[in-house]
């Protein structure tokens, strides 16, 4: 067999078998390498070898701790903590709610590291206030769908851990390079709600209160939310300060979060409504799940690399394309277009091998390569017509899927100039990494 017929192969299988028979991804990855193995002749005890050696890696164990301190927040009722933190410094703000969504977002996305824990526990809060404030419930939905992926973006991120030991790259430079994008998305969203809904609004009337008063309400909220603004803290201090790895900062996150959850039940017994035993089973099912599509990933990309697929599309794709601009748009549209409909874990650990190696042959770094994947792949889960977050959105509030994608196309621009920025500006993407490198 060919690498040319063993690439289409693995594809044919993948997605017969993940997408027509609905077979999870990380078993439609094991069937479709497990073909290529077949046809190519070698050994399929390969296929157990390498996944159970994929799983013995240090930096892997970050994955489990940052989820089970995610989940631990989640529950700890953090995003009503966090929506009255932001609100108590830029309420007074015309079209402030919008605002205050998009930055809640972002906060609470750092700390659970997923777009769908994000959306749930922010949607439940913002959206009946963007309700009584006379938003329209389609705008809610877009803007939910449009923000709640940006904690994948700032760190600490499940997806940028993953394509780090896919790539073999540094996690806290994969992390960092996301954080400029994330920037731009602020930007740009802040953007859209002014001229959406913001400078429609009539002028507030004068507020009464004095500096003194509004620092004073500052302070307090500060003061109340301080226990959720110390694990970012930690993370941060500890991973760029040199103190531990990304991977011992995330056990300090979990022994964190269990603290604070013991803290909180003993206060107040009624504030949680779920027992530590559940948010373990929570967490270990999360786990779990990306466990084994990073097992079976694994073998895929050995089985790609070893029926010589990564030279076969090494040498197609730059005897074919004499220019990098071409290339960076065709994978551009490629991850879009995957975002839209794959998760992001199992996309990152597919395509990571297959074209990483082409993209460096243009002369794009490893943590560049992995910024435009990242960023795209965001972008896709706010993209119809598979836009899950979409579908997510307008579950929460009730509105229709049909005026949510009008109210999605804004965002959706701000999503390409994005994407345009962090292909064309790698100096840009690189100035976050070179800071704390």
């Amino acid at each position: 067999m060919s690498a040319g017929v063993a690439l289409l192969v693995f594809i044919l299988a993948f997605v017969i078998f993940s997408m027509a028979l609905k077979v999870p991804v990380p078993f439609g990855l094991a069937i479709a390498s497990l073909f290529v193995f077949l046809g190519t002749n070698m050994n399929p005890i390969t296929v157990a070898q390498y996944s159970f050696a994929s799983l013995d890696s240090f930096a892997l164990l970050a994955i489990p701790f940052y989820i089970f301190a995610g989940v631990l927040m989640e529950y700890s009722g953090i995003s009503k903590l966090v929506v009255n933190w932001i609100q108590s410094i830029i309420g007074r703000i015309r079209g402030s709610l919008g605002i205050i969504c998009t930055v809640t977002c972002m906060a609470f996305g750092v700390l659970t590291g997923s777009a769908m824990a994000t959306i749930s526990a922010i949607g439940k809060v913002m959206a009946p206030e963007m309700d009584k404030d006379g938003y329209p419930k389609s705008y809610t939905a877009a803007r939910l769908a449009a923000t709640c992926f940006l904690g994948i973006l700032i760190p600490p991120s499940v997806p940028g851990i993953m394509y780090a030991l896919a790539s073999d790259s540094k996690i806290s430079d994969v992390w960092m390079a996301t954080v400029g994008p994330a920037l731009v998305f602020m930007v740009g969203y802040i953007i859209v709600n002014y001229l959406r809904i913001g400078c429609h609004r009539p002028k507030g009337a004068k507020v009464h209160a004095s500096v003194a008063e509004y620092a004073t309400n500052v302070c307090k909220t500060t003061v109340r939310t301080f226990p959720a603004l110390l694990m970012p803290i930690i993370i941060y201090g500890c991973i760029y300060g040199g103190i531990c790895t990304p991977t011992e900062a995330g056990a300090l996150s979990a022994v964190y979060g269990i603290i604070y959850f013991i803290i909180l039940k003993i206060i107040d017994r009624k504030a949680i409504s779920i027992s530590l035993w559940e948010v373990a089973a929570i967490s270990g099912a999360s786990t779990a799940a990306i466990g084994l599509l990073n097992a079976f990933s694994t073998v895929a990309g050995k089985a790609i690399t070893m029926a010589g697929v990564s030279n076969f599309l090494s040498d197609l794709i730059t005897s074919n394309i004499n220019s990098r601009a071409v290339f960076l748009l065709m994978i551009n549209i490629l991850f879009l277009f995957l975002g839209m409909f794959l998760d992001i874990n199992a996309a990152v650990l597919i395509m990571t091998p297959l074209l990483l190696p082409v993209a460096k042959t243009y002369g794009i770094t490893a943590v560049h390569f992995g910024a435009i994947l990242l960023v795209n792949m965001s972008v896709g889960f706010m993209t119809p017509p598979f836009a899950l977050g979409t579908f997510v959105g307008t579950k929460i509030t009730g509105a229709g899927y049909g005026e949510t994608v009008k109210e999605s196309i804004p965002f959706m621009i701000v999503g390409l100039v994005a994407i345009i920025i962090t292909t064309c500006f790698p100096e840009y993407v690189m100035f976050f990494v070179n800071i704390l490198s």
